[in-house]
C-alpha cells in the first residue's frame, strides 16, 4: 500500500469516517450493513468470467455475527435494490463450465451457449459411457422474481431429434439437483430452472429481478425499477463503485460510517475490477480525502495490473 493511502486511512480511522454532505440513504436491512453504488463497470465474478454492471444499487449486508470483509466474500449476501447487469453467452458459458455444471454434479460437459434473435443455443457433451454431442435451442424468460427459466424448444442428441430433456438426459432429477437445497439449478419437464442466488460464486445476492432478456451476444437482467434513479457520488464519474455507510473491513483497515468511492482512472471504457484482486488494483492507484473526510481511490483497470505468467518460468516449462 502506497504510504500516502496508508497516512490517510489510517488517519481516518483515528477520527471515524463523518457523514458526508449527501441525501442519507435508506434504512440499512441490518445493523452494519453497506450501501453499495455501481455504475458502468465490469466485475470479475471469478477467474475467466465477467458480468458488466451498468447499474447498481444494494446493499452488503453482512451474515449474523460477522463485518461486511471484502476480503471474506461469504461475509456477506448483496441484496440488490435496483440495477442491470449483462453476461455475454462466452463469459456464460465459461460459468456454467467452471461452476455450475461441476457443483451440480451433472453428466454435461463443455457447454457452450450462444444467442441468435430472442433465442438461445446450447451445444455440449452428455457423458453416458462415452461423449454424445448434444445441442438444444430455447428462449429465456423468468420463472419468478428469483428465477430464470430456459425453455428449450428444440433438442437433438448425436442428430436425433429427441422429445423430452429428462428422455435425452436418460437420468433422474435427483441426480441433476436436489429440491429443497441451494442447487445451483434443476429441472421441470422441458425447463432448466436458474436460481439467481446460486448462479455465481460468493458474494452470494438476492433481490427481486423483474425482467430478463437477450440482447445481442449478452443476457440481459434488471432488478427492480427499470427506470431507478442513482444517487450521485461525492466525486462525479462516470465509472465508479461507491461504498456508503456501515461497517467495512478490507485488508487489516477497518471503516466506520463508511464513505469510500472507487473511481476508474480510465473513464472512456468500463470500471474493470475485480474483488479477489481488488488490493492490487488499490495499491496501484492513489487517494485523495474529501473535505467531509470521505476517501476517494483512483484506480487503474484490473487488466492493467493482473498478474501475467513469468516469461522465464514458462519456458523452463515448455522444456
Amino acid at each position: 500500500m502506497k504510504p500516502t493511502f496508508r497516512a490517510t486511512v489510517a488517519f481516518l480511522l483515528c477520527i471515524g469516517v463523518a457523514q458526508g454532505a449527501w441525501t442519507a440513504p435508506a434504512k440499512p436491512p441490518v445493523k452494519g450493513a453497506v450501501e453499495i453504488e455501481v455504475q458502468n463497470a465490469v466485475f470479475h465474478v471469478m477467474d475467466g468470467v465477467m458480468l458488466s454492471v451498468i447499474r447498481l444499487d444494494a446493499w452488503m449486508v453482512p451474515k449474523p455475527g460477522q463485518m461486511v470483509t471484502l476480503d471474506q466474500k461469504n461475509s456477506f449476501v448483496m441484496q440488490i435494490v435496483s440495477g442491470e447487469t449483462r453476461l455475454k453467452a462466452s463469459d456464460m458459458s465459461a460459468l456454467m463450465n467452471q461452476y455450475l455444471l461441476p457443483h451440480a454434479k451433472a453428466p454435461i460437459k463443455n457447454m457452450a451457449v450462444s444467442f441468435e434473435g430472442n433465442s438461445i443455443l446450447i451445444k455440449g457433451q452428455l457423458q453416458k459411457g462415452i461423449p454424445v454431442p448434444f445441442e438444444a435451442k430455447g428462449t429465456v424468460t423468468l420463472a419468478d422474481e428469483s428465477d430464470i427459466r430456459v425453455h428449450l424448444t428444440e433438442m437433438k442428441a448425436a442428430g436425433v431429434l429427441k422429445k423430452g430433456l429428462l428422455d435425452f438426459l436418460g437420468i433422474k432429477l435427483e441426480n441433476v439437483a436436489q429440491p429443497g437445497k441451494e442447487s445451483r439449478f434443476h429441472i421441470e419437464g422441458n425447463d432448466i430452472i436458474l436460481p439467481i442466488a446460486a448462479l455465481f460464486p460468493p458474494p452470494r445476492i438476492s433481490g427481486k429481478v423483474t425482467s430478463v432478456r437477450i440482447e445481442g451476444d449478452s443476457l440481459v437482467q434488471v432488478f427492480g425499477p427499470p427506470d431507478a434513479k442513482m444517487k450521485p457520488p461525492p466525486t462525479p464519474a462516470k465509472n465508479y463503485v461507491y461504498f456508503r455507510g456501515g461497517r467495512m473491513r478490507f485488508g487489516k483497515l477497518t471503516m466506520e460510517d463508511v464513505d469510500l468511492e472507487l473511481v476508474d482512472q480510465d473513464q472512456s471504457n468500463a470500471f474493470d475490477f475485480s474483488l479477489d484482486h481488488y488490493y492490487d488494483q488499490l495499491t496501484a492507484g492513489y487517494s485523495k480525502t474529501l473535505p467531509s473526510m470521505g476517501l476517494v481511490v483512483h484506480m487503474p483497470d484490473y487488466a492493467t495490473v493482473a498478474k501475467k505468467p513469468d516469461a522465464a518460468a514458462s519456458g523452463e516449462a515448455k522444456k
